[in-house]
């Protein structure tokens, strides 16, 4: 009785020190990957590239390394067990990917508010001056915009969270396929 006693609280012990140790790594693996967005970020608010196809090459770069990168922590984690579900594999890759929302939507909110908000009144400046033309620019909508203007780190901060959560989870249901690792000699898993 007391080693069946002792097996049960070492297995309970060794799951919360998994549990600790999987959110603390996925942590930091989530710090690495937003730092790749945050980088991309600075460098397009800083240099402010022209064209379609230096835009497109920066953006595609960034993708790329994000992608890498969630597949490189996924696996390196998955290779710490002999064998790995999807749905393993797919929760670690979430939570890599909900910390590093939640950097990157921090990022987006200190962007706009602090280190260039004079980009953003520039853009607002210039869609009200194209409303002008359009002749579609009134009081009231004019109202809309100015309530719009200065709200807009919250209101960025919210949708560039929802916006990488969502993408992030697409991007980990595709690499969990790349990283789980099956035993092909035991039970069959339908996961």
């Amino acid at each position: 009785m007391f080693f069946i006693k002792q097996h049960f609280i070492n297995t309970k012990n060794n799951t919360v020190m998994e549990r600790n140790s999987k959110w603390s790594s996925a942590a930091m693996d989530g710090l690495y990957l937003s730092l790749v967005t945050i980088i991309y970020s600075l460098i397009v608010a800083v240099m402010q590239p022209q064209g379609f196809l230096v835009t497109a090459i920066l953006w595609l770069a960034k993708f790329g390394g994000c992608m890498y990168l969630l597949w490189y922590f996924m696996k390196k984690w998955s290779n710490g067990f002999e064998t790995i579900t999807y749905s393993e594999s797919y929760n670690y890759g979430f939570i890599i990917c909900l910390f590093s929302s939640i950097m990157c939507a921090c990022y987006s909110y200190i962007q706009i508010e602090w280190l260039f908000p004079e980009q953003t009144a520039e853009a607002i400046n210039i869609t009200k001056e194209a409303m002008i033309q359009q002749g579609t620019l009134n009081s009231s909508t004019e109202n809309m915009i100015d309530k719009l203007s200065s709200n807009f780190g919250r209101i960025s901060m919210f949708a560039s969270l929802v916006y990488y959560i969502i993408f992030g989870s697409i991007a980990a249901a595709i690499t969990a396929n790349f990283t789980k690792k099956t035993n092909p000699f035991g039970e069959s898993d339908n996961q």
